[in-house]
């Protein structure tokens, strides 16, 4: 029995640390660093390989740059994770674990618990999306979009109105997976946090919820959510996807959305001051550049884009045009480059 109890502590342990290296893989790009001197000054790059453009050199900064050393260490953890991912696998099935328990790839705990705890209550199917980073996250991996590496933990979430499915807990659902609430009264709604791991916050479109809506929310899905400018752009344009982890497919927005309401938000969303956010702008612009670069090169993304445009009104057309020509005041490198600015560009000339 003792044995058996250290056996046991070891596989969870060695468990553990499989999920926790699987989910820092999966924000590791894959690829080779390469160094090139131009002139008198050396350069990042990292070599990568897509299926459409085969064999690429993706510009990363100038050897030296704070920045794009610390990014530069970081990819070159990858292999190390690799050798550290191989011995832990060795040493769970030299404990009895077999291969099949073993997840491929994965993300983090938190994030898978979240999408699998919303699917088991339906509300994919109901009106609940993923937004934000995380969501263009769930691109990387579904849909072979470039990599870029995340940098938040909060877990945004958009939802339809009207609701009409079911009733669900959700205040429920987050404090049973360890979320504490906090109240926000400056935006009038709540949010779940988990200290050191993030937030799980809840949108609805301002323009098409009513306060009739609103009060339904709360009662049906014990839900307080903060109204948003443009969410529309997104929740009504959604596509499935599923995640390495978890057992149902998830909402999502339609690459040519995100790309959309990405450069509208930019400009004009509420938590985008272009000088006290100026790295979160820039890292929504690089987003919107690596989505848009997709979208070029796929023409059934391209006529997405254009249905997508023609249901704008005249307002948001013009401010879609003004967050792309904005753009430009972002460009720095390694995050915002000129290449992104001209793809970003490309795609929002509609007029």
């Amino acid at each position: 029995m003792v044995i058996e109890g250290i056996l046991q502590e070891s596989r969870n342990l060695y468990l553990n640390q499989h999920r926790q290296l699987l989910g820092l893989l999966i924000h590791i790009p894959k690829g080779s660093l390469r160094k090139v001197q131009r002139g008198k000054k050396k350069y990042w790059y990292l070599r990568r390989y897509t299926s459409e453009r085969g064999y690429e050199d993706v510009y990363m900064g100038p050897l030296g740059n704070k920045g794009t050393d610390t990014f530069v260490k970081f990819v070159g953890q990858r292999k190390k994770r690799l050798r550290e991912l191989k011995a832990v696998r060795q040493a769970l099935i030299s404990l009895g674990v077999k291969r099949m328990e073993f997840k491929e790839e994965g993300y983090n705990d938190t994030f898978i618990s979240l999408l699998e705890a919303f699917g088991k209550a339906g509300l994919w199917e109901e009106g609940l999306m993923l937004i934000g980073s995380w969501c263009f996250s769930v691109y990387i991996q579904a849909f072979d979009v470039e990599y870029y590496p995340l940098r938040t933990m909060d877990f945004d979430f958009g939802f339809r109105v009207p609701y009409t499915g079911d009733k669900a807990d959700i205040d429920g659902i987050l404090k049973d997976l360890g979320f504490t609430v906090q109240i926000d009264p400056g935006y009038d709604k709540i949010d779940y946090v988990l200290p050191g791991v993030g937030t799980v916050e809840v949108f609805i479109d301002r323009e098409s919820a009513t306060k009739e809506q609103i009060h339904k929310l709360k009662k049906d899905l014990s839900l307080r959510p903060a109204a948003l400018s443009y969410l529309h752009i997104l929740v009504d344009n959604p596509v499935r996807a599923y995640v390495h982890g978890v057992h149902k497919a998830i909402t999502i927005p339609s690459m040519p959305a995100f790309f959309v309401h990405r450069l509208i938000t930019a400009t004009f969303g509420e938590y985008r001051d272009p000088v006290l956010n100026v790295h979160k702008v820039r890292k929504d612009y690089k987003q919107a550049a690596l989505i848009a670069k997709k979208i070029f090169f796929d023409t059934k993304l391209r006529h997405e884009l254009d249905r997508i445009i023609q249901t704008l009104s005249k307002d948001l057309r013009q401010k879609t045009l003004q967050g792309a020509k904005a753009a430009e005041k972002f460009r720095k490198a390694p995050d915002l480059l000129d290449e992104d600015i001209s793809y970003i560009q490309k795609l929002s000339a509609f007029n």
